[in-house]
This record gives structure tokens, sequence and C-alpha cells, in this order.
């Protein structure tokens, strides 16, 4: 069965990953991964899915546009092809943090910093709220590269703009941020 990556985007409503997926599996697919995310009430959405030999990507577009009203959703399909290893993996995960007063230009200068150096973006959220900026992306840092060296680089970055940037190892991000690991160490301590 041949895979395929297909990316919906509609305004938000109660309902589109089951018409989705739905539509999907009656067109004998299987999802094999899934993201989804709202921003600003605009839904969207990008999964993998196998498909049966022989159902055409037109067909596939147009079942998927069908789950919802006319012109509701927007859907693009394309056969997978894999990753080079050099985008797909390789290094270490880290979560970068930045935060400050919104200006424009920050997003642009701190994501062409992380395409200088290599370092792939695997997630990225970023919200502006009364005027604070939020940026959490998940990284990954080429092995080659010094992390104290980026580290420095990524707060330099953040200097220019008046904000606070700051890049932790994934594990340790997450062993101080996630509720139920900090509830653990919490009750190891007792």
């Amino acid at each position: 069965m041949p895979d395929y990556i297909v990316s919906v985007m509609a305004r938000d409503r109660a309902g589109i990953v089951a018409g989705v997926s739905s539509a999907l599996y009656d067109l004998g697919a299987n999802i094999t991964h899934l993201n989804q995310t709202v921003v600003r009430g605009y839904f969207t959405i990008i999964l993998s899915a196998s498909l049966p030999e022989g159902v055409e990507i037109e067909t596939v577009r147009r079942r998927v546009e069908s789950a919802g009203s006319p012109g509701e959703l927007q859907a693009v399909v394309a056969p997978y092809a894999p990753v080079p290893p050099a985008v797909a993996g390789g290094g270490e995960a880290f979560i970068l943090a930045v935060l400050g007063r919104d200006r424009p230009g920050i997003i642009a200068r701190v994501t062409g910093y992380l395409a200088e150096q290599g370092i792939n973006i695997e997630e990225f959220t970023a919200n502006v709220v009364e005027g604070n900026l939020v940026l959490i992306l998940s990284v990954r840092v080429p092995a080659s590269l010094d992390i104290a060296g980026v580290q420095s680089a990524i707060e330099a970055v953040g200097q220019e703009f008046g904000i606070t940037a700051s890049l932790q190892h994934e594990n340790v991000f997450r062993a101080t941020s996630e509720v139920h690991a900090v509830a653990r160490l919490r009750s190891a301590r007792r």
C-alpha cells in the first residue's frame, strides 16, 4: 500500500477530524501519523496514510474535501517520499523557548539562525498574548555542533530583540515542565 501525506485546512468546527478520517477509511486507508492544531480559529491537520494500490491522488483530495460542506475544506495530497536521514533525525532533541515583547522579525531571525546552523525544527508553537511573544520550538541539534556555543548564539539573537531565549535538552525540559514528571520528582523526595 503506497503512503500519502494529506494536509487539510478549514475554519474550525467540531467534527472535522472525524469527517476526514472517515473519508480516508472509506477509501481503504490506514492513518499512520497525524498532527492537528487550531490557530486563531483555523483548523489544520497533516497526516500520513497508507492507501490501497490504484487510488488516485485526485480521488483522495476530492473525497477528503467532501467531508465538509462545499468549499469548506482545502486539502492537499502528495505521495510520501522518504526523508533523507540528515533531515529526519541525527543529533539530539532540545527545546528552545523564546519569551519577550513581540516585535516584527523575531521569528525570521531565530529560525534563520537555526537554518544557518543546520538545526532542524521538528515542532513549533508561537503565540502573542497582550503584546508578549512566546515561542516554543522542538529542535534537533546536529551532533557536530557545540551545545554551549549554540546556547550562547541563541542568547545573543534574543538580546538583539530584548527577549530571552534558552535552549534545554528535551529530557531536562520534560522532567521539569511536565506535570507527571514533576509529581514523580516530588514523590521521590518524600
